[in-house]
């Protein structure tokens, strides 16, 4: 659904925020324009953040950080959520925890196999998501130059929705629009006016749209879950 599209739903379909007037505007509804978009931009940014369903592995400015020589931290983008996993000159880096990167960075005995990591250039990648940057646990050398660090990540959307862009839709799949709209929807009638706001609703609206994250958190969930298959020739030791 466009932004346009999403805002008519929104206010006709779901709130009933109708006029008479032959050429109606904001003054003639509960809610403005930017009201709504707000609270719709609202519930979008919201969905992607509980349900982690944006995965990105190839959008440059988000997952690609070239390596420069000596310098060890390097901002991660905004809509980063979480780093999935990391890849450097062709091999696997493991993405490392804040509280670990704190410690004495010669100790390599919380990672997964230390000992494929113990040698010079940078061996491992820790993101600090309350300051928003990436910290290499090793310090590029000469030879790492002209490199670089490709993340795997979930994030937020690139853009918030707008009317002045009416052909930009969300990057979540058609089929979720209608549950972020329930977060909107909660949004616009526990506002304190006393024409649009309906708690009973709001709480209804509020409570759809918890089910649906808990159910695309199942979905993605499922998706991203491997099951093994084995022969009986397999030994488990």
């Amino acid at each position: 659904m466009t932004p346009i599209e999403l805002l008519g739903e929104l206010r006709r379909n779901i709130l009933r925020d109708v006029s008479d007037a032959v050429s109606a505007d904001d003054a003639d509804y509960l809610w403005s324009d930017p009201s709504l978009m707000l609270y719709i931009n609202e519930g979008y940014f919201r969905f992607c953040q509980l349900t982690e369903y944006l995965h990105d592995a190839t959008t440059p400015a988000v997952c690609v950080y070239p390596v420069v020589l000596g310098q060890i931290d390097y901002p991660l983008h905004p809509s980063v959520l979480r780093v999935v996993s990391a890849a450097y000159d062709d091999k696997l880096l493991p993405v490392v925890s804040h509280d670990f990167s704190t410690g004495d960075l010669s100790d390599f005995s919380g990672l997964a196999s230390p000992h494929a990591f113990s040698g010079a250039g940078v061996f491992a990648v820790v993101p600090d998501y309350e300051t928003g940057s990436l910290r290499l646990m090793g310090t590029p050398t000469a030879e790492d130059v002209g490199k670089e660090i490709t993340l795997r990540v979930t994030r937020y959307p690139l853009a918030k929705l707008t009317l002045e862009t009416p052909d930009v839709g969300p990057e979540i799949p058609e089929r979720f629009h209608l549950d972020m709209l329930e977060w909107a929807a909660f949004r616009a009638l526990r506002n304190h006016d006393h024409d649009g706001e309906n708690m009973a609703k709001a709480s209804a609206h509020s409570t759809r749209f918890e089910r649906a994250i808990e159910e695309v958190k199942q979905e993605v969930k499922a998706r991203r879950f491997s099951r093994m298959g084995y022969t009986g020739s397999w030994r488990w030791y």
